[in-house]
C-alpha cells in the first residue's frame, strides 16, 4: 500500500497562518473600535454644549416678555437662590447687581435636568456704565446667563450675555422692539465622504416692526456651506439692499408672513476620515439693530466611506419591535411596580451603531388618572450579544389619564449587530407612587398614529 506524503503545494491555511490572520484582524478592529468610540465621545460633548447654548438661550429670550424696570434679580429674601454679594464681574470689570421687589425674574439660580446630566442655570442683571465721564453710572442693563454642568468628571460651563436698553425693554408703537428666533437651535447629521448634508431651519421675526434679517453662515472647519430659501430651493437674496443675503421682510410674530423656512447645506469634502466633523454656525441679525440677533447650530460628522443609515424602531402590537410606521389606533401594556414588558424584532441587516440611542415612550398610571409620579428603566441590546446599555427614565409626573412622552438616551454608539440578530426593547417598571401596589402600575402606550413609542439611532453598513 503507497503512502501519500504531504506536500505544501497541496494549498490550504496552516494553523499558525490562520491564528496570525485572526491576530492581524483583532488589532484592526480593535483600533477601529477605539477610533468611532473617541469620535462618538467628543459628539457627546458637542450635543451637551449645544443643550447648554439652548438652555441660556431660552432664559434670555424669556426675559423680552419683562418690561425694562422687571429685568431685575429679586431681594435675597425673596429669592431663596439669591447668590451673595452686590456685585457680578462679567469679564470687563466688577458691575453693581439690579434687585428690586418687582422684578420680573422669580429665581436667580434654577436647573433643568436631561437623562443624567443636571444643568444649574445661574443669571445675573448689572449696571452697565458706558461712559465714566458722564453723570449716569447706569446707562443700561446686562443680563449674563451661566449654565454649567458635570460631564466624566468634569465641570463644564457656558455663558450667554445680552445688553438691554430701555427702548428694547418696552413693546409698543413709541417703542419698537427687534429680534430673531431659529428653531431648532441646533441639529446633528451624518453622512458619508463627499455627500451633501442638509439640515432645515425656521426664522421667526420676534420683534414688534416689520424686519429683514442678514443670514450669514460659518463652518469651524472649512466644510462648503449653502444657505437656500427651502420653498423655492435658490439661494437667498439681498433683498435689504445692504450688501448681504437675508431673508426678506418679515412681518411681527405671529402674522402670517413673519417666518422663512431655510435649508443648509453642508458638503463633506471627500476622503473624510470616519468619525471626523465640523460645526456650522448660521447666524441671523436684524438690519435695523445689529445686536438683535440669534443662531443655531448644525454638527456634521463623516462616516468616510461607509454609508449612513437612520434607524428608527417603532414598538408595535404583538410586542413586537420594526420599523413600520403606526397607523391606528394605539396598544397598550400595562404592569406594577417590579413588572418587565419588552419587544423584539429581526434586523434585516447588519449594521454598526454610530450614535447615541433615543428611546420615546408615551406612559401613564395604570388605575387611576390622579395625579402621581411613575418611572421606569430602559434597557436595549441584542440576543447575540446581549445588554448594551440600560438608563433610567428618572420621575415621570404623570397628572390625566393621557399618556406623556418620556424620552431617554442610551448610550449605545459602537455596537454592532448582524443580518438575522434579535434586538430588544425591554422597560422595567421600578416606580409607581401611591396606591395599591395590585391595582396600581405603569401603562405604555404604543403603536397608534398618537403614540409612536420607538427606538432611533444612527448606524453605517460595515
Amino acid at each position: 500500500m503507497g503512502m501519500h506524503r504531504f506536500d505544501r503545494r497541496d494549498g490550504g491555511f496552516t494553523l499558525i497562518e490562520a491564528a496570525v490572520a485572526l491576530l492581524i484582524a483583532t488589532f484592526i478592529f480593535v483600533a477601529l473600535g477605539q477610533t468611532i468610540s473617541m469620535a462618538l465621545r467628543a459628539a457627546e460633548e458637542r450635543r451637551l454644549e449645544q443643550q447648554a447654548a439652548a438652555l441660556t438661550a431660552e432664559v434670555a429670550e424669556s426675559i423680552r416678555d419683562l418690561t425694562y424696570d422687571e429685568v431685575a434679580l429679586l431681594p435675597s429674601a425673596s429669592d431663596p437662590t439669591r447668590l451673595p454679594g452686590s456685585t457680578f464681574d462679567p469679564g470687563t470689570g466688577a458691575e453693581v447687581v439690579i434687585e428690586d421687589a418687582i422684578a420680573g425674574i422669580p429665581s436667580q439660580v434654577t436647573t433643568e435636568s436631561f437623562n443624567t446630566i443636571t444643568y444649574t442655570l445661574t443669571r445675573y442683571v448689572t449696571w452697565v456704565d458706558d461712559d465714566p465721564l458722564d453723570s449716569s453710572a447706569e446707562d443700561y442693563k446686562r443680563l449674563t446667563v451661566q449654565a454649567e454642568w458635570t460631564s466624566r468628571g468634569q465641570t463644564r460651563t457656558e455663558e450667554l450675555e445680552t445688553l438691554v436698553a430701555l427702548e428694547k425693554a418696552e413693546a409698543g408703537a413709541a417703542n419698537p422692539t427687534y429680534g430673531a428666533a431659529f428653531s431648532p437651535a441646533f441639529d446633528t447629521g451624518y453622512g458619508q465622504a463627499g455627500t451633501d448634508m442638509v439640515f432645515t431651519h425656521t426664522v421667526a421675526n420676534i420683534g414688534n416692526r416689520d424686519d429683514f434679517f442678514d443670514v450669514t453662515v460659518v463652518n469651524d472647519a472649512g466644510w462648503p456651506v449653502v444657505v437656500n430659501d427651502l420653498a423655492t430651493g435658490t439661494a437667498l437674496v439681498d433683498w435689504s439692499g445692504n450688501g448681504t443675503p437675508d431673508t426678506g421682510l418679515l412681518l411681527p410674530a405671529p402674522d402670517p408672513g413673519s417666518t422663512i423656512d431655510l435649508e443648509v447645506i453642508v458638503t463633506v469634502p471627500a476622503g473624510t476620515p470616519f468619525g471626523e466633523g465640523s460645526l456650522t454656525t448660521i447666524e441671523a441679525t436684524s438690519v435695523h439693530d445689529l445686536d438683535a440677533s440669534s443662531s443655531a447650530n448644525d454638527t456634521s460628522y463623516s462616516t468616510g466611506a461607509f454609508t449612513p443609515v437612520g434607524v428608527k424602531l417603532y414598538m408595535k402590537a404583538g410586542m413586537a419591535l420594526n420599523s413600520i410606521v403606526p397607523s391606528g389606533t394605539p396598544s397598550t401594556v400595562a404592569g406594577p411596580s417590579g413588572a418587565s414588558v419588552t419587544w423584539s424584532g429581526i434586523a434585516p441587516e447588519a449594521l454598526n451603531v454610530a450614535s447615541d440611542g433615543t428611546l420615546e415612550v408615551h406612559v401613564s398610571r395604570r388605575g387611576t388618572c390622579a395625579a402621581g409620579v411613575v418611572a421606569f428603566d430602559a434597557s436595549v441590546g441584542s440576543t447575540a450579544t446581549g445588554t448594551w446599555a440600560t438608563v433610567s427614565s428618572g420621575d415621570i409626573p404623570v397628572s390625566t389619564c393621557d399618556p406623556v412622552l418620556s424620552t431617554v438616551v442610551l448610550p449605545i454608539d459602537g455596537n454592532t449587530f448582524a443580518a438575522g440578530d434579535t434586538l430588544f426593547v425591554q422597560i422595567d417598571i421600578t416606580k409607581v407612587s401611591s396606591g395599591s401596589p395590585s391595582k396600581r402600575g405603569l401603562t405604555v402606550a404604543f403603536d397608534g398614529v398618537d403614540f409612536q413609542s420607538n427606538l432611533a439611532f444612527n448606524a453605517v453598513r460595515p
